[in-house]
């Protein structure tokens, strides 16, 4: 049976238990320096400020007074109402605490502040939630931070996305001085090798002609002798520029050296290879190229060489075409002639 053992602490030291109690929260309402609020909710769907503590009271702006017992709608200005009304609601309808995160104005102030708030529903004795506890803490300067740092990353991200673009630029122009003669505009040397050796791989394995030019410019020396290397710079740059006028997009045209080039012609047999030869002499000698106010004339002999059985390599080929560049040459210039074991013989 059980039995009843009265509490060894007297009315009075109960009294005196719950008065440092009520000291201890008291203490702990004045000083803390979050905002802290209890808000009783009515049976029509209000809401009343019943108090609130001395940090909330101050930053609101009015005495305790003025804030105690008022509808929170009074006191919470613009279209901010509306939202910390719909908050209260949202607890009360869950009947369990809510965490959210506010930004808005109080009373007339026009600064914009953050806030997050706890609100902690209190239940009467018929259950229904008769108060909300709440504590905001206010944390402005800290989105304001997080503002700051977002507008430096953007910033930051904008500089590198900046630097990035021209460096990619800057390699794009290596890789162009890198692909192409600079005076000329056609491939350099290396890379005209390497193109022209992939084109006669991919030759080989689909059975198709190939042919290859090499050409000079005639007395190219007497040219830097008489006009100076300046006009012979040009001579040079125009001689590539008609070249790649000339041509076609699929033909590889690269700078060998001082005034010698070459061409590789896919899918291109002997009798074409030599018209084009021709095309290209008439290119250069029946258009003088201008020089300041004067004007150079220039011409061209071209060495002519149809792929064979017995061009093993991409230098193979060019070498017979530079002998027919030579027998050109020794022809009098300005003309074409076909190496030695092509299918025509030069006119």
């Amino acid at each position: 049976m059980l039995q009843f053992c009265p509490s060894p602490v007297s009315p009075a030291g109960w009294a005196e238990i719950l008065r440092d109690h009520l000291s201890v929260f008291e203490s702990l309402w004045q000083e803390f320096p979050d905002h802290i609020f209890l808000v009783s909710c009515t049976a029509d769907g209000d809401f009343i400020l019943e108090d609130c503590n001395p940090a909330l009271q101050s930053y609101i702006g009015l005495p305790a007074g003025k804030t105690r017992h008022r509808p929170v709608r009074e006191l919470v200005a613009g279209p901010y109402q509306e939202t910390v009304l719909e908050r209260y609601r949202q607890c009360v309808s869950s009947g369990k605490p809510y965490t959210y995160e506010e930004t808005g104005t109080v009373t007339d102030s026009d600064a914009v502040h953050h806030w997050m708030t706890l609100l902690v529903p209190a239940h009467g004795p018929d259950g229904r939630v008769s108060f909300l506890l709440g504590i905001s803490r206010d944390v402005t300067a800290l989105r304001q931070a997080q503002e700051v740092l977002r507008r430096e990353n953007e910033l930051l991200e904008q500089r590198v996305a900046l630097r990035t673009a021209e460096l990619e630029m800057a390699n794009a122009q290596l890789r162009q001085m890198a692909m192409y003669d600079s005076l000329t505009g056609v491939y350099s040397r290396g890379v005209f090798f390497e193109l022209a050796s992939e084109a006669l791989a991919l030759t080989r394995q689909e059975c198709a002609p190939l042919s290859a030019l090499m050409l000079d410019i005639d007395f190219f020396k007497k040219v830097n002798d008489t006009w100076g290397h300046a006009a012979g710079d040009q001579v040079l740059r125009l001689v590539g520029r008609r070249l790649r006028e000339q041509l076609r997009g699929s033909d590889i045209i690269g700078r060998c050296g001082g005034e010698e080039f070459a061409v590789i012609l896919p899918r291109q047999q002997a009798d074409r290879a030599c018209a084009v030869a021709q095309q290209l002499c008439d290119a250069m000698c029946t258009r003088p190229f201008p020089w300041e106010q004067q004007q150079i004339a220039c011409s061209i002999s071209i060495g002519v060489a149809e792929l064979s059985r017995e061009d093993e390599s991409i230098e193979k080929l060019l070498h017979r075409a530079d002998l027919a560049l030579l027998q050109a040459k020794g022809d009098g210039r300005n003309c074409y002639r076909l190496a030695s074991g092509s299918d025509l013989v030069a006119l």
